[in-house]
């Protein structure tokens, strides 16, 4: 059955033989996997340069529960993020997106909310003149709350420490190493009440900032059960 979706790209996958997976997560049908036949062929009108992570598509997909995988017939680019791909920053933070949206969106059940807002995000990434250093931080927030993943409580200086593995705040450092100290606490419990659309507003000290993303990273792979990502590693060069 074909079906015609907007979409995210989030992975190209090549494969021999010109053919290729690509990741979406859509609109109508939350994530979704695509074969792709042909990737360079003069009929089959799919480039994989109109299919690099973060590019918002208009898609014809070949759903049938008979295939494991669906089928990407057609595309139109709605969106492609241009400026990110010129600028090394956004470059480096839209790696980072799409690899964290591959590896804890799981689910191809539909959720609209949180398609507009990666959507929107996109959109901000790209056209924003803002400096974009705490852009993923306030974007990694921002999904979590979606995810319904924020921690139970807020900071205080009664609370000032962060249990990553049980997700309050609490008195005292917990026995494990999966916390976070009173300052990069704090920082998290501001960050967090700030929009995407805002996110040039929120100040990390420099010093802080590997250690909140490393903290936010652990958080995920604990309560998203999302493996570790690689792509951090080149923000925290560029930032």
């Amino acid at each position: 059955m074909f079906h015609s979706v907007e979409a995210i790209v989030l992975q190209l996958i090549p494969h021999k033989d010109n053919n290729a997976i690509v990741k979406l997560f859509t609109r109508e049908s939350g994530l979704v996997s695509c074969w792709i036949s042909s990737l360079r062929g003069k009929s089959s009108g799919i480039r994989s340069s109109g299919l690099q992570p973060l590019t918002i598509i208009k898609a014809v997909i070949d759903q049938r529960e008979t295939k494991q995988l669906a089928t990407l017939k057609e595309m139109n680019i709605s969106f492609f993020p241009t400026a990110i791909s010129r600028n090394i920053e956004k470059s480096s933070i839209a790696i980072f997106i799409a690899e964290l949206l591959t590896h804890c969106i799981k689910d191809s059940a539909t959720d609209e909310s949180l398609f507009d807002f990666i959507h929107d995000s996109i959109i901000i990434l790209d056209q924003t003149e803002e400096r974009c250093s705490n852009f993923h931080i306030i974007f990694m927030l921002n999904l979590s709350n979606h995810f319904g993943l924020l921690p139970k409580n807020s900071f205080t200086k009664e609370t000032p420490f962060l249990n990553l593995e049980e997700g309050v705040y609490q008195a005292k450092s917990p026995m494990h190493p999966s916390f976070l100290f009173p300052a990069e606490s704090e920082c998290i419990n501001t960050l967090s009440i700030l929009p995407i659309t805002s996110f040039h507003e929120g100040e990390i000290p420099s010093s802080l900032r590997k250690n909140i993303l490393h903290g936010l990273l652990k958080y995920f792979e604990i309560h998203a059960s999302m493996a570790p990502l690689k792509s951090h590693l080149v923000l925290e060069e560029v930032f």
